[in-house]
């Protein structure tokens, strides 16, 4: 049977619940109130199986959210399979994730009573998975609201080989407790996995659950926790049946969250994706994200040469084409891009996402005025395509045309049945233009549909800074606040906040950092100490404190002032330089180095973060690579003889 055949397993980790679950005092709820506080009408949870001391646990959580998945995706069953993940706080105030196995044994029912008080569930499974060797035991009960013993309870014995039956008759049992019917392929005898291998599934098992518990973590997974385990398992399960499709789509996926989340090692993905090319060579996703993966550590050349693979592979698909296009614009071949766009272009339906980067391809190449009938030609295919009406009058602005784009935008508020779209791009037109009413009234319009939206309030704010309203800003400020913006913009509403109510104490900081400018530390230290209670949000107070302790020497004073300013501020370059010197004020070389190369590969962008990458590469005694960056610098800047001539002394210290 050829790849593609094959039906796959339904296992798809889109349950909103599990990324809010937690166990705490060996009991299950919900951050913010009981579990399934936000599903009111489910009928059965499905909960993990708990995993016997040397069993596998990703098994035993596998094993029962595959069964209740077969019933959501294909029955329409009100089911829901429930992940147990504890909260890990961290001193920076992060909170990352991490998966529980509650109990290695069958847990008390006083321990699921909480799920039929707390929430309208009917039905609750849960189970036992033990394995010794190539046998599994597995215990599974059903209980009822009403009923402390178990409605139902069945001890399974079975071998590797016997994986598939047991799990199509997890299948039935839940159907049966649920009291659906199954459709004709889950009723039979047999049902179809995707493979005839075991250990091919089981291995696939072992990655899907890695997988998902990435994706319910956002990200945010445990320190400790390492996917080469799980990378090698799908690695396997390829190997063993190169037609069972499932293995090598989760590993891609897996390895483009790798990549999007910094987790693991760059080697350890870059090699499983290149394993793929030649256990697959004829599926383009695994190429795909070899481009992704080279995109992410900012090697944009390369990432280009595997997006061109994954295209000859697969040429009908224009999101393709709109990521070759983005390397292309990075390394300097416009004409590339421009083509790839435009194919890419002819490819989409009519909502157009790649017209924005053709669009930004004709600004940068001095063509602005072929920008506009691309948008234009979208408002014809649907008059009531907000967005197109609101790039279509950009376009025409920024070609030159303001008349005709004032135009425009007033007619799209008058054809459109919703011109929220276009109120909020025409709103900053009009700031500009000092018609800071209209402009207010067009973002309020805008905050009634949308009162969360943070760009928005902060865009509000600045207007009415501007219309000289600011005692009206410290409202709009704290209504971000309370949208739970990015710790970045956070920290930045924050400062404008301190310095709007506590302008007495701002003006104190300031004052320090004009001494600084004139060379006098340690009067500004003494200045900004006493501000360190009262201002303790305040990021910028923290970074001078930081900057002026490094200069006098204090470095374990100013280690700490830094990691203050970084846990308010996470994104602020110049912190991250001062702590990497306070590091090296210690003789902490190779932490110091091992930091800026974190923060440069998080930012490959950023010419101040590898310029101290290469200092402090040098310092920690890695030659070779200072003057390797030091050598990728020049060229990177070219002809910029205003910016060699900043950073020439750096970089010469670097190659010295």
């Amino acid at each position: 049977m050829s790849r593609g055949q094959k039906r796959q397993p339904q296992l798809t980790p889109d349950c909103q619940l599990c990324a809010k679950c937690t166990v705490k005092n060996g009991a299950i709820s919900v951050y913010g109130g009981p579990i399934f506080g936000t599903i009111p009408h489910m009928r059965i949870a499905v909960l993990p199986f708990n995993a016997a001391e040397g069993t596998k646990p990703a098994l035993g959580r596998q094993f029962s959210a595959f069964a209740a998945e077969q019933l959501r995706v294909h029955a329409g069953a009100d089911i829901n399979s429930v992940s147990f993940l504890t909260q890990i706080p961290e001193d920076s105030g992060e909170t990352r994730m991490a998966f529980v196995n509650i109990s290695d044994s069958l847990l008390p029912y006083e321990q699921l009573k909480e799920l039929f008080d707390q929430a309208e569930v009917g039905v609750v499974q849960d189970g036992f998975l033990k394995q010794e060797g190539d046998t599994f035991n597995l215990t599974v009960r059903f209980f009822g609201k009403e009923s402390e013993e178990p409605i139902y309870q069945e001890e399974i014995v079975f071998g590797k080989d016997g994986v598939f039956a047991t799990l199509h008759k997890l299948v039935k049992l839940l159907a049966n407790q649920a009291e659906l019917g199954l459709p004709e392929f889950l009723a039979g005898e047999t049902m179809e996995f995707g493979t005839d291998n075991a250990d091919a599934f089981l291995d696939f098992l072992e990655g899907y659950d890695a997988l998902n518990y990435i994706q319910q973590a956002n990200g945010m997974v445990a320190r400790e926790f390492s996917p080469d385990g799980a990378i090698d398992a799908l690695l396997a399960s390829v190997e063993a049946d190169k037609d069972f499709e499932g293995p090598y789509q989760v590993l891609v996926q897996l390895c483009r969250a790798c990549a999007a989340y910094r987790i693991g090692s760059f080697e350890k993905v870059d090699g499983a994706l290149k394993k793929l090319t030649e256990l697959i060579p004829d599926d383009f996703a695994a190429y795909f994200g070899l481009g992704e993966v080279y995109q992410a550590v900012g090697d944009q050349a390369k990432s280009g040469e595997y997006y061109e693979k994954a295209v000859a592979l697969n040429p009908e698909d224009p999101a393709l084409y709109t990521r070759l296009g983005m390397t292309q614009m990075q390394t300097g071949m416009p004409v590339n891009a421009e083509r790839n766009f435009r194919k890419a272009l002819e490819l989409e339906g009519d909502d157009k996402p790649s017209a924005d980067y053709l669009a930004g391809v004709l600004q940068q190449t001095g063509r602005g005025h072929e920008v506009p009938p691309i948008y234009k030609s979208m408002i014809d295919a649907d008059a009531q395509n907000g967005a197109a009406h609101a790039k279509y009058a950009i376009a025409l602005i920024q070609a030159g045309n303001e008349p005709a784009g004032e135009k425009a935008f007033e007619a799209a508020l008058e054809v459109l049945e919703d011109s929220t779209v276009v109120k909020r791009h025409y709103a900053p037109y009009l700031v500009q233009k000092q018609e800071f009413d209209r402009a207010m009234d067009f973002y309020e319009d805008v905050l009634d549909a949308a009162p969360t939206e943070v760009p928005v309030l902060l865009e509000y704010a600045q207007t009415l800074e501007a219309a000289g309203r600011e005692f009206e800003v410290p409202n709009v400020l704290k209504q971000v606040l309370q949208a739970n913006p990015d710790p970045n913009t956070r920290a930045n509403v924050l400062a404008r906040l301190i310095e709007l109510e506590q302008p007495k104490r701002a003006e104190n900081v300031q004052a320090a950092e004009a001494k600084m400018q004139n060379g006098d530390f340690e009067g500004a230290i003494r200045d900004l100490k006493p501000l360190r209670n009262w201002l303790a949000d305040y990021w910028k107070m923290w970074f001078l404190l930081a900057a002026a302790q490094n200069q006098t020497g204090q470095h374990t004073d100013a280690e700490e002032s830094a990691n203050r300013c970084l846990a308010i501020f996470p994104g602020c370059e110049p912190a991250v330089v001062e702590l990497a010197n306070a590091l090296a004020g210690q003789d902490k070389l190779d932490d110091a180095y091992q930091l800026m190369r974190y923060a440069a590969m998080n930012n490959s962008s950023s010419l101040p973060l590898h310029l101290n990458l290469g200092l402090m590469a040098k310092r920690a005694g890695h030659s070779d690579e200072a003057k390797a960056m030091a050598k990728q610098i020049r060229e990177a800047l070219g002809g910029d003889a205003e910016a060699m001539q900043n950073i020439g002394p750096i970089l010469d210290d670097m190659e010295s």
